[in-house]
């Protein structure tokens, strides 16, 4: 297969009165795979409806290569869909469920036997083929999902929160079979999530979303390393970016009270960011107080107040444990602080 760019200007959705995208353009890279993320409510189902068909779009153009799709039904836009519920056919045998698209599109019968054969072997059902959905673990069903879609050769191919309803480790296995299958097919696909794992595990480029308006698109990297907002940088991140209040006197920056945080030059209020993996704990640095520790495993993630009762969280080696009360010193890494505006929210 051979992916499709998708191209969206100034695309909009509105129910009623009620603008849920009020102006979208954006250009998604032919064969790319394209995550859009962002908190519920914020218009991301809805774009990707619009993308599928499934959603008539208020006013706007969306092409799939030269092709402008934005009125055409579901059918004729070469795309498929993996949806977060499964819909499958329960009477129907997994060869039946896979090969039923094809069915209806006349597909002769025994190039459909080759093709539901080949798909069901991508996704690890080869041999699972006779059996029917009630027998199949949650994993198993979304794969049979995965396969019927990938079994109509899409040059598009969208994912609606196809792992919300499967557990950690299944949605783990899923995530690197996802990544497998889209190096092998080279379809563009276009999956919508809540969940930052999953957006910075697949994601060739991530579409953040907030309001139905795009606040950062860029690889899962430069979200991570150099948010264009503060909402990024609270969103992406787990724990999420520290933000503090500060103020620069010209030659640094300091807390409210004084406190000299960084040597950085800058001028007038800011909003300072910095990651908690960012601070390390030194022996002579900027005085805080445990206020609360906890092991994630991996690694351990401190709380800490600083002098004007502003709160770092810090994340330190596993087995660094800290007891609320107790003191302790920390400093930021160079070149890893980033300044925002306090009224916009925007990066400086």
């Amino acid at each position: 297969m051979t992916g499709n760019a998708i191209a969206m200007e100034d695309v909009r959705k509105a129910y009623g009165g009620n603008l849920v995208i009020p102006g979208l353009t954006a250009e998604i890279g032919g064969g790319q795979f394209t995550v859009i993320l962002g908190p519920s409510g914020c218009g991301k189902s809805t774009l990707l409806n619009m993308i599928a068909g499934l959603e008539r779009v208020t006013s706007g153009t969306i092409r799939f290569g030269r092709r402008e799709v934005q009125d055409l039904a579901p059918k004729d836009r070469g795309c498929a869909m993996v949806f977060q519920n499964y819909a499958l056919y329960p009477h129907m045998s997994v060869r039946n469920n896979i090969g039923y698209a094809l069915k209806v599109a006349g597909v002769p019968k025994e190039e459909r036997r080759k093709r539901v054969d080949t798909a069901a072997e991508s996704v690890g059902l080869r041999g699972l083929l006779d059996r029917r959905p009630s027998e199949l673990s949650g994993g198993q069903r979304q794969r049979v999902a995965v396969a019927r879609a990938i079994v109509r050769e899409p040059s598009v191919l969208l994912f609606d929160e196809p792992l919300s309803n499967l557990d950690a480790k299944l949605r783990h296995g899923m995530r690197m079979e996802l990544t497998r299958l889209h190096d092998r097919i080279g379809a563009t696909s276009v999956f919508v999530t809540h969940d930052q794992v999953e957006a910075m595990t697949l994601a060739d480029k991530v579409m953040l979303l907030n309001n139905g308006e795009i606040v950062q698109y860029a690889a899962p990297s430069e979200l991570y390393e150099n948010p264009a907002t503060t909402f990024v940088a609270t969103f992406i991140g787990a724990p999420a970016m520290n933000l503090l209040a500060a103020d620069g006197e010209g030659a640094g920056i300091r807390l409210p009270d004084g406190t000299l945080l960084t040597k950085t030059p800058f001028r007038g209020p800011v909003t300072l960011g910095i990651r908690p993996e960012n601070i390390e704990i030194v022996p002579d640095g900027i005085p805080c107080r445990t206020v609360y520790s906890e092991s994630l495993g991996s690694h351990s993630v401190i709380v800490a107040a600083l002098p004007d009762g502003q709160e770092l969280r810090i994340a330190t080696p596993l087995g660094r444990r800290m007891t609320p009360g107790e003191a302790l010193s920390v400093r930021f890494m160079k070149g890893a602080i980033r300044l925002f505006d306090p009224e916009s929210g925007k990066r400086h």
